[in-house]
């Protein structure tokens, strides 16, 4: 490359870098950056719809106190430094501005430090106004709201984009090495 400090590289340098690269080693790598690319399309697909809840929650839904019913904590595995990682579920009760009860639940996973909440403890809730039903309880929601944010983005440019880059670069190669005969 002729600026060693450039990120994108030219489509001229990429003939140059897959002319000198064995052609299995070409599909191996289309392969491993298709994989890349799925994985990351499913972490969004799965982890969107919630983002798109919670955040919506956060942002323009309103906050009460609520009644903590029951939590049910579940150890799950551990965190790279041997620390225990855990599920919490914190099933709790409110009452929305118009006087309407209501329950829910919230689950937690990744919780490294669990809260110390029993039944009858006061907890903050949000809820969609139009639909009391919709709600979740404040017990790191901004932490993964914002956690979440952050990273679906991050993950679908990187995850994404950069193979559907590559994959690019690569149909343009492989259309330059077809013989003139075979192009018509």
């Amino acid at each position: 490359m002729s600026n060693p400090h450039r990120l994108i590289i030219t489509q001229s340098q990429f003939d140059t870098w897959a002319n000198a690269t064995k052609t299995r080693n070409l599909y191996a790598l289309a392969a491993a950056m298709l994989l890349i690319a799925v994985c990351c399309a499913t972490a969004i697909a799965i982890m969107g719809p919630r983002l798109v809840r919670e955040g919506s929650l956060l942002w323009f839904g309103t906050r009460t106190e609520g009644t903590v019913r029951q939590t049910k904590l579940e150890e799950v595995g551990k965190f790279k430094d041997g620390a225990p990682k855990y599920r919490l579920t914190i099933d709790y009760r409110f009452v929305a501005a118009n006087g309407s009860r209501h329950e829910g639940s919230t689950t937690r996973t990744d919780v490294r430090t669990p809260p110390d909440l029993s039944a009858g403890d006061s907890i903050g809730v949000y809820y969609s106004p139009a639909n009391p039903t919709n709600s979740v309880a404040e017990h790191n929601l901004r932490i993964d709201v914002y956690a979440l944010a952050l990273f679906l983005p991050f993950l679908g440019l990187l995850g994404i984009g950069w193979p559907m880059f590559w994959a690019y670069r690569f149909s343009r190669w492989r259309r330059q090495r077809r013989p003139a005969s075979a192009r018509s």
